[in-house]
């Protein structure tokens, strides 16, 4: 019966010592894992779940879970790989970590991981800071891809949209506000939101902040208590007041800097609720004028302050030296000078006792002077060469006043020949600058401008045309046309009369009526008159060869006539003989006209007896 009963223990152990040997040869399977990417965010994130080692489920049907509720894209068919991918929204829940599952029909779970939840959170870039400040919102746990509205102190600042995460960033400028703490909130529709505070603090700006002693300057500020009374120390003097608006807002006012040694000094504004903010300005040694615009010639009062006691000041226009002066015991003093002549726009005064110096920009005025007025000569009219121009004076503050006359060929002025700067205003043109004579369809013009002492230039006036004519062609007298001459011709023609005297004449005779071949030329001949001389007799010519004769006129600027139409005349043949042989054949005729009177008296007295 024991034998048995070993026998049956041994068969079993044999058995069980073959089932595990089997058993040995069968590969042993990897546990089914699940992994999250991301594995936290906010609600909506987009998670994507990635399953590996699931081959001994192929072709089964599993189920996904985040904690108790199944996602939409439950359930799913293992595919062949063993591995599968896919993805989906966290759905509302609270913030924290949730159980994200697999589970088989039977309900067991496979394989789990966990995904954090981030609740809606915001931090500011700083905490507190005044009005106009740039300031970051850095935002998490809001709903992913929803719009989130941020507000400052209920009031919409913008919009913008959550990540695919729930993060986002937004800058904005700390918008006028009282002083204090002030909410910042961030929501969207989803029911997210959070809010932080942010301290607005006081501050005011200062301009300039640096000057002299009873310069201006100007003090604003912001994030202060609303309409509130607000006063204005410098140092420990009250120097301005303010009153700010309803968002703790003042105004710039000004304020004199008051007497005190050169140095830094506070300015502090404070209102009635005890908020307050400073800014340091510098007193330096500096100088001021009575007036910041004025004309050349004007008087300018400066002052200064802020140099050495009873030291030697300097005064400088654009570097040149103007006035020098004492300064007081306290380093004060004043002084008048004139502006002297220099183009309009700004110019420096600098103010130096070797050691501090000021200086101070300065604007000669730029108001051009009035237009000219022309006066003569008259427009269409006839003028002699050296013509005489005269315009209208014209007054201004900066002196002097100078003028710009021109005169061009045409009405455009593209041909300017003659351009004078005068100090009067007339002006006859110079022997050099006579103008050449022009016909009736193209004239002359002129035109004038003012220019001031300051270099202001006033319009032209408007232009006028004017007529330089050459003297009229002469009318010959004699000889007449074809006429016969003596040899020592009288030429004798109408006198000339011109606005430009004095006028000569040209005189001509030649030989052919093409004026080619000259026998006579008389250039300069002050009278309408001419008879040839001893030496210049003209030999005589056959009526059917005549010689030609003309006239031009030439006034004083040398503008010269046409020529007159010519005419023609001869001279006579004529026995040239010396003057003894004339003599001698007078003598012998005078003594055969008495020798033949003899001669006949005898006759007569014979016949008689």
């Amino acid at each position: 019966m024991e034998r048995g009963k070993n026998i049956r223990i041994i068969v079993l152990a044999v058995l069980l010592c073959g089932c595990l040997i089997a058993l040995s040869g069968i590969p042993v399977m990897a546990a089914p894992l699940i992994n999250l990417s991301p594995n936290s965010g906010a609600v909506g994130t987009l998670v994507t779940i990635s399953g590996e080692n699931w081959e001994s489920f192929k072709g089964d049907e599993v189920y996904i879970f985040f904690d108790n509720g199944e996602i939409s894209a439950s359930p799913i068919v293992v595919p062949q790989t063993g591995s599968f991918q896919l993805s989906f929204n966290i759905p509302k829940s609270t913030a924290g970590a949730h159980t994200i599952r697999v589970k088989n029909e039977m309900g067991s779970t496979l394989a789990l991981n966990t995904f954090t939840v981030i609740g809606p959170e915001i931090k500011l870039s700083a905490k507190s800071g005044p009005v106009g400040r740039n300031l970051s919102v850095v935002g998490k746990g809001f709903y992913a891809d929803k719009v989130v509205t941020i507000y400052f102190d209920a009031k919409v600042l913008g919009t913008l949209t959550a990540s695919t995460t729930g993060e986002f960033s937004y800058s904005f400028n700390i918008p006028d506000s009282t002083a204090g703490a002030h909410v910042i909130m961030a929501s969207n529709a989803e029911g997210n939101s959070h809010e932080v505070e942010y301290e607005v603090l006081p501050w005011i700006a200062l301009s300039p902040v640096t000057g002299a002693v009873g310069s201006i300057a100007q003090v604003s500020g912001n994030g202060f208590a609303s309409r509130s009374d607000v006063s204005v120390f410098f140092q420990s003097k009250e120097v301005a007041y303010a009153k700010t608006n309803e968002s703790g807002t003042f105004t710039p006012v000004s304020f004199n800097v008051p007497k005190a040694l050169p140095g830094t000094y506070d300015v502090l504004a404070k209102d009635k609720k005890g908020n307050a903010a400073k800014y340091e300005f510098t007193i330096t040694a500096g100088a001021s004028v009575d007036q910041t615009m004025a004309s050349v010639g004007g008087e300018l009062t400066i002052r200064g302050t802020g140099f050495s006691a009873g030291g030697q000041i300097a005064i400088a226009y654009d570097g040149a030296a103007v006035a020098t002066i004492t300064a007081d015991s306290t380093g004060a003093f004043e002084a008048i000078f004139k502006v002297p002549a220099g183009e309009h726009g700004e110019h420096v005064i600098t103010v130096s006792d070797g050691v501090n110096t000021s200086q101070i920009v300065f604007q000669i005025e730029s108001e051009p002077p009035p237009v000219p007025v022309p006066v003569s000569p008259d427009n269409l009219s006839v003028v002699k060469a050296a013509t005489h121009f005269d315009w209208a004076d014209v007054s201004d503050p900066s002196l002097p006043v100078s003028y710009l006359l021109q005169i061009a060929s045409d009405g455009n002025f593209t041909s300017v020949v003659v351009q004078k700067t005068l100090a009067e205003s007339e002006y006859t043109l110079s022997g050099a600058e006579v103008l050449t004579a022009v016909t009736e369809k193209s004239p002359y013009y002129w035109r004038v401008k003012a220019i001031d002492g300051a270099a202001n230039e006033s319009g032209w006036s408007p232009s006028r045309s004017f007529f330089i004519l050459a003297p009229p062609s002469p009318g010959l007298l004699l000889p007449e046309d074809g006429a016969k001459a003596e040899a020592q011709v009288y030429f004798d023609w109408e006198d000339v009369t011109s606005l430009s005297p004095p006028i000569t004449y040209r005189l001509q005779v030649a030989s052919g009526g093409n004026f080619a071949k000259l026998v006579l030329e008389r250039e300069g001949l002050a009278e309408s008159e001419y008879t040839v001389m001893q030496d210049e007799k003209l030999a005589a010519v056959k009526k059917d060869a005549p010689y030609y004769w003309r006239v031009r006129a030439i006034d004083g600027a040398g503008n010269k006539s046409e020529w007159s139409k010519p005419r023609s005349f001869y001279v006579g043949f004529y026995l040239a003989l010396p003057g003894w042989a004339l003599y001698t054949l007078i003598a012998l005729g005078a003594i055969i006209i008495g020798f033949l009177a003899f001669w006949l008296g005898r006759r007569t007295a014979f016949g008689e007896s």
